[in-house]
């Protein structure tokens, strides 16, 4: 009996041995809370080039870019243990982009400071509730790394040193910036702990859809987590992309550096529920806060659409938009301020289709319906020609409006898609009319 209870103690005393060498284990998680507050800066560089086709030639174009952003949040709605929808008050949002010879400088306007940015499912969406945005705009709050994801980086459960866990797919779409995903490979790792201080690292390759366009995309970051206060408080991310061409942008090969500081802060002025009171409740966004703004620079037109229409050129003559649904390409919109008509007056119908028959390239094969469109635009009128037929060769569906202002001012708008996207269409081309303003003489 005695010699059980000799090998008993032994047992016991093994097994507190190994105990007391057992590697410790870390709690990384951070849990996200209605109200929490934080003072988040952001600087990214950026550096590359972009591959333009040209017939069987294709240039390289130099790219560079830098921008910075520092703006106070409040998180308004969580999901889980992530934020879902926050407030933001920038005090600065800049952004200088080098294209070869052409510099952009990139900014908000000061009646714009104010956003709210918010994830449903795998949908992003930036929003101001003071009016709507310009492209320009929407690209420097909506496209830096989304700080509604980051915290997702971190492992659920207790980790110890050296220890690896798989980032989970809506973490990886978020930071990626993706439309969609394909597949990706980002694990993550408790690298070292050191005065209550975590290091992280975050590896691997990812490949998505970003604007109907292929990006393969290798993923280096670090992250440093407070375990005392558990909180994310600094990321490095850094990405290697090459980008395949797509139907609103060039094929380019970029690396990108951001780094993004975290810092919790008391309830500021500026997110106070009296200054958030125009903020809608829940998750759904009226349209009119979602939709943006351009100014034709010569004044002949104002033009409020839907996000996604993007524009991909634009000269003295011409403003050209292309329709993206979901990644796919579906419609090309070419607005054209016309030569006025004088007071009252306006084009025939029958010599708007002679203008649009004569169209370069342009083979006519049945006119599907023509006629006036009340309402088309907030004053004067409006007419409207869909027709089949070949331009250079592909099977085309146009839509062409002719629209004319009580001072004779006309502005012709050329819808050109694939028959088979004319569902896709459906009454787009209509809203995107509807939303021209002309000014009055």
């Amino acid at each position: 009996m005695s010699s059980w209870r000799t090998i008993g103690v032994f047992t016991i005393v093994l097994a507190a041995a190994h105990c007391a060498h057992a590697d410790p284990t870390y709690t990384l998680a951070e849990q996200a809370g209605v109200d929490d507050c934080f003072h988040i800066t952001l600087d990214m560089t950026l550096s590359g080039e972009m591959r333009i086709k040209k017939d069987t030639k294709t240039d390289s174009i130099k790219l560079e870019a830098k921008a910075q952003h520092d703006f106070n949040e409040r998180v308004l709605l969580t999901t889980g243990s992530m934020p879902s929808k926050v407030a933001r008050v920038y005090s600065l949002a800049h952004a200088d982009i080098t294209r070869g010879s052409d510099r952009d400088e990139h900014t908000l306007r000061k009646d714009r400071k104010l956003f709210v940015a918010q994830r449903q499912r795998d949908q992003h969406t930036t929003y101001s509730p003071t009016g709507p945005l310009l492209r320009d705009e929407l690209d420097l709050t909506n496209d830096h790394l989304d700080t509604l994801a980051l915290t997702g980086l971190l492992p659920k459960s207790e980790v110890k040193i050296g220890e690896t866990w798989k980032v989970s797919n809506e973490v990886v779409q978020a930071l990626c910036g993706f439309e969609g995903l394909i597949n990706q490979k980002l694990e993550g790792k408790l690298e070292d702990v050191n005065d209550n201080t975590a290091k992280v690292s975050v590896k691997g390759t990812v490949t998505g859809i970003d604007v109907g366009a292929t990006v393969k995309m290798t993923v280096d970051a670090t992250c440093q987590v407070d375990l005392q206060a558990h909180r994310l408080v600094r990321i490095e991310w850094k990405t290697d992309d090459e980008r395949e061409q797509g139907p609103v942008s060039p094929a380019s090969t970029m690396t990108t550096t951001t780094t993004v500081k975290r810092e919790s802060i008391k309830q500021p002025d500026g997110l106070s529920n009296v200054a958030l009171v125009g903020v809608p409740e829940g998750l759904d966004v009226p349209a009119s806060l979602t939709q943006l703004s351009h100014q034709d620079p010569d004044g002949r037109f104002e033009l409020n659409y839907n996000r996604d229409w993007q524009i991909v050129a634009q000269t003295k003559d011409h403003l050209v938009l292309r329709l993206m649904d979901q990644g796919d390409f579906v419609c090309q919109a070419t607005i054209t301020p016309w030569k006025s008509a004088g007071k009252g007056q306006h084009m025939s119908p029958t010599r708007f289709r002679d203008v649009i028959e004569s169209t370069p390239g342009w083979d006519v094969e049945k006119e599907v319906e023509a006629g006036e469109v009340q309402g088309a635009i907030k004053e004067g009128w409006a007419y409207h020609i869909s027709a089949l037929g070949h331009l250079d060769g592909a099977p085309v569906l146009q839509n062409c409006y002719l629209l004319a202002t009580p001072d004779g001012d006309q502005t012709v708008v050329l819808f050109t898609l694939h028959p088979k996207q004319a569902d896709k269409l459906g009454g787009r081309d209509l809203s995107l009319v509807g939303g021209l303003d002309f000014p009055r003489k």
